[in-house]
């Protein structure tokens, strides 16, 4: 069987670029054929299983005639999502991985004449995998089959190396070994709905707050995708930077802006892990940090795996009441989580695509 997958291979590194990653060390494990064409500008050169896309608009001439039993996109780009249903004109077997809220995002915005266009298309995909539940009844309520939907949500379990550890600065491994008791989070600088979409701003407010109350704790934050800012983005960034010295907590935030590694090891040395979004997928980074069974707090906007500690989206004071707790009770919350067994999702998809070759 060969499988090509279109979308993001890190670097950057984000929850699909990790996926899409992930999911290509354990085809080649299983002995299955598998290209990555990528669509991050950032090549890749050092795997032969790695083809750059380049330009979308030359591309996509190339897609009907790849050599493939399957072909598994993740992009999120809308034109692409709305020409797979004329790839099925050259009898490929497609599969699509909706990410996020990107096709809530895209069916709520266009036109609809874009709307019309993408739903035809969504319609005639051999299976969509969705990684939110939510997403399901969404496309079930649109008029897509049930029998092409499946839920699997996106985590695969880290496949560790020491090349992940090494490629974290000195600096960052200090600031860890210093930490008395280690917050992590990770997240981009973005907006949704004109708020901090990965509350960032919400995470220094808090350690301000527990500082001033004599918590001696430490926050980590695995910042994504730096290069990638726009203006406002830039902007809001220098801001929070700014806020952190304002409040002189500097010493007690370390913002690590990840380039060419994974954040599981970072998580591995983590009390607690935090993910105060204010939309979501399905969260790679918590699913991840129960599987390291590391406490975890996240905002109640979306469906969170068993396990996770909720509190009320962007509200400081419920996040402050959940992170002391966990802070005073951290044997219990571990041993809490302990026995919860978070699904490695890779033998899921395999199984999906056989199914599609068989078919």
């Amino acid at each position: 069987m060969k499988v090509n997958i279109i979308g993001p291979f890190p670097p950057p590194y984000g929850g699909i670029s990790v996926h899409v990653k992930r999911m290509m060390l354990f085809l080649i494990n299983n002995n299955v054929e598998v290209t990555i064409y990528n669509e991050s500008k950032d090549c890749n050169k050092s795997c032969k299983n790695i083809q750059q896309i380049g330009k979308y608009k030359k591309f996509i001439f190339k897609v009907p005639f790849l050599k493939c039993d399957i072909i598994h996109f993740h992009t999120i780009n809308r034109n692409i999502r709305i020409l797979m249903g004329f790839f099925k004109i050259f009898n490929k077997k497609l599969v699509l991985t909706i990410h996020g809220e990107s096709l809530h995002d895209q069916l709520q915005q266009s036109n609809w004449i874009y709307r019309r266009l993408l739903l035809f298309s969504i319609k005639k995909i051999n299976k969509i995998v969705c990684v939110n539940s939510n997403t399901i009844n969404e496309l079930i309520d649109l008029g897509v089959k049930s029998k092409n939907l499946s839920y699997i949500p996106a985590f695969i379990s880290p496949i560790e190396s020491d090349q992940d550890f090494n490629n974290i600065p000195q600096k960052v491994w200090d600031f860890i070994e210093d930490s008395k008791f280690l917050i992590s989070a990770n997240g981009w600088v973005r907006f949704y709905d004109n708020e901090d979409l990965y509350g960032i701003d919400m995470l220094i407010e808090l350690i301000k707050k527990l500082k001033d109350r004599g918590y001696n704790v430490s926050l980590l934050i695995g910042l994504l995708g730096t290069e990638l800012e726009n203006h406002e983005e830039k902007s809001y960034y220098k801001e929070l930077k700014n806020k952190i010295s304002e409040y002189n907590i500097q010493n007690y935030i370390m913002i690590f802006e990840v380039k060419d590694t994974e954040f599981y090891p970072l998580l591995q040395k983590s009390k607690l892990f935090l993910r105060p979004t204010n939309t979501d997928g399905d969260s790679v980074s918590i699913r991840e940090a129960l599987y390291y069974k590391i406490p975890t707090i996240a905002s109640d906007v979306v469906k969170r795996p068993e396990g996770t500690i909720l509190f009320k989206t962007r509200d400081a004071d419920d996040l402050y009441k959940k992170v002391t707790n966990v802070i005073e009770n951290n044997f219990y919350y571990k041993q809490k989580i302990n026995n919860i067994k978070i699904e490695d999702n890779a033998k899921k998809l395999l199984r999906v695509y056989k199914e599609l070759v068989k078919g």
